[in-house]
C-alpha cells in the first residue's frame, strides 16, 4: 500500500519533470549521494522519513529519516550508472495524500520552482530554501542545490524545439543549435521525444543523429531511432502480429485481433492514475458486452514487477500484455501515439479502426458507455 502511494505520488511528476545532481566524478562513481540540510532541527519534517524514487520506473530506491535537520539518500546503480529522472518526497501525515513533492528553486528563471532531478553519479547537496505551509495538512518545501551541473542546467532552461512551418528555416537552424550546444543532454533526448510529430520527420531524424555517441546505447535514444526508421505503411490499421511480454516473462508474437469480434485496445501503466480509473468501466463493458468484444490491454510500464503487481491488484479477466522496448513499441507508438496515455482504440475483425479515444472520461465519452454505443 506505502509504495503504491509512493508510485502515484511520482506519476504527478509531467513533462516538466527537472534535474539536479553533482558534478561527474564526485564521489563514487558507482553511486549517488544526496546529503540535505533543513538548517534546522525543529522543522516540521524532523524524525520524519524522506524517500528516493525512480521516476522513470515509479520505482522506490531509498529512503532516509530527518535526524538534526538533516538527511542522505543513497543509490547504487554499479559501474555502469546512467543518469535516471528521479524525485524526492517526503511524509505529510495526511492520510489522504501521504506524500509531497519537494521543490528545488530554479537559479535561472525567477520565481520557478522544479520538482524533480537527475540521478548521476556523485554527491548532490541540498539545503532548505523555504517552507510554504497552505494549511496544517498541506505544506512545501523547497530547496536550493549547491552545485548545478549540465544535465541539470538544460532541464532548467526548459528548452523547446520550435515547429511549424512559418520560419521553418529558422526554426531548423535554431533546432540544431540547441542540440549541438547541448549534445549529451537527456532532457533535450526526451523533448525531442515529445516533439517527435510535430517536427517533419526527416528534420528530427537529423537532430537525433546530432546527439553524443555517448547517448546511443541510452534507451530514448534506440527508441527513437528505431521510431524514425519504421515506415508506417498501414497507416491506423493494427498489425497483424506484435513483440509483446506475457505475465509469465515470456516474449510472444501475438495475434490480438480476432476476427469474428470487435476489438479494443487499451494502452495504460500501473503508474498512471487516469489509466487505474478507467479500469472499473472496461470491466462494465468486459462484464455486458464481452460475448461480442475482444478486450486487450497492453502495458507501457518500464518496471515489469510494478506491471504485475498492478494486475494483481486490478484482476482484470481478459488478456494482459506488456509492450517492451523494441520495433513493436515503435510500430505501435507511430500509429497510436503512445506518450499521452489511457488510449484506446475500437478495431472491426479486420484490425480496421472503428474509433479511438485518449485520456480518461466520464458521462457518455467514457470507454463502457462510448464502446458500447459503437457496438449497437
Amino acid at each position: 500500500m506505502e509504495n503504491s502511494r509512493i508510485i502515484r505520488a511520482l506519476s504527478r511528476i509531467g513533462g516538466g519533470l527537472l534535474m539536479i545532481c553533482a558534478l561527474w566524478g564526485c564521489g563514487d562513481s558507482s553511486e549517488m549521494i544526496v546529503r540535505g540540510d533543513f538548517r534546522d532541527a525543529h522543522t516540521f519534517l524532523e524524525g520524519k522519513r524522506l524517500f528516493f524514487g525512480d521516476a522513470e520506473t515509479r520505482n522506490f530506491l531509498d529512503t532516509a529519516t530527518v535526524r538534526d535537520g538533516k538527511f542522505e539518500l543513497r543509490v547504487k546503480k554499479g559501474k555502469n550508472f546512467a543518469p535516471f529522472r528521479a524525485a524526492i518526497l517526503f511524509e505529510t501525515g495526511n492520510p489522504a495524500f501521504p506524500y509531497q513533492l519537494a521543490g528545488y528553486k530554479n537559479p535561472y528563471l525567477k520565481k520557478t520552482y522544479e520538482s524533480g532531478f537527475y540521478a548521476e553519479p556523485g554527491i548532490m547537496e541540498l539545503k532548505l530554501d523555504t517552507i510554504r505551509v497552505h494549511s496544517p495538512k498541506n505544506k512545501e518545501v523547497v530547496f536550493t542545490i549547491n552545485e548545478v551541473n549540465k544535465q541539470t542546467a538544460v532541464s532548467f532552461h526548459h528548452y523547446a524545439f520550435k515547429t511549424g512551418s512559418k520560419d521553418s528555416a529558422d526554426n531548423r537552424v535554431y533546432n540544431q543549435k540547441l542540440v549541438r550546444k547541448h549534445p549529451y543532454s537527456l532532457e533535450l533526448l526526451r523533448t525531442l521525444n515529445f516533439s517527435k510529430t510535430s517536427l517533419d520527420a526527416r528534420e528530427a531524424k537529423q537532430l537525433l543523429s546530432l546527439f553524443d555517441p555517448n547517448l546511443h546505447s541510452n534507451p530514448g535514444y534506440i527508441a527513437l531511432k528505431t521510431y524514425f526508421e519504421y515506415e508506417n505503411k498501414t497507416g491506423s490499421d493494427f498489425p497483424t502480429e506484435v513483440a509483446l511480454k506475457t505475465t509469465d516473462d515470456k516474449s510472444v508474437s501475438e495475434v490480438l485481433v480476432d476476427s469474428s469480434k470487435h476489438n479494443l485496445i487499451v494502452f495504460w501503466a500501473s503508474w498512471c492514475g487516469p489509466c487505474r480509473m478507467e479500469i472499473p468501466q472496461i470491466k462494465k463493458l468486459y462484464e455486458s458486452k464481452g460475448a461480442n468484444l475482444n478486450v486487450v490491454s497492453i502495458s507501457v510500464d518500464k518496471d515489469q514487477n510494478a506491471w504485475k503487481k498492478a494486475m494483481e491488484k486490478e484482476q482484470m479477466p481478459w488478456k494482459q500484455f506488456l509492450l517492451p522496448a523494441g520495433e513493436t513499441y515503435a510500430m505501435l507508438d507511430k500509429k497510436y501515439n503512445l506518450q499521452t496515455i489511457p488510449i484506446w482504440v475500437l478495431l472491426d475483425g479486420n484490425g480496421k479502426v472503428v474509433d479511438q479515444h485518449v485520456g480518461y472520461d466520464t458521462g457518455d465519452n467514457a470507454v463502457d458507455l462510448k464502446v458500447a454505443a459503437l457496438l449497437k
